[in-house]
């Protein structure tokens, strides 16, 4: 489980960074854009989906690694 978090450590922080800099430095009207909604998708599906994938397909669940 420390693993997981460890993957997901970077890719929970980008997405923090990207909400705010959404919230405090992109234009309102920019966020209600059909591409940006878009792009909103592809940064969570990149920064949460993809580490836990790569978790995964590393170590499969059911398989313990300690000795």
């Amino acid at each position: 489980m420390t693993k997981l978090i460890a993957h997901l450590f970077p890719g929970v922080f980008l997405v923090v960074v990207f909400s705010l800099l959404k919230a405090y430095v992109i234009p309102a009207h920019v966020t209600f854009e059909s591409w940006f909604v878009y792009v909103n998708f592809f940064v969570w599906i990149v920064c949460i989906v993809v580490p836990c994938l790569i978790y995964y397909l590393r170590t499969p669940p059911g398989i313990d690694h300690r000795e």
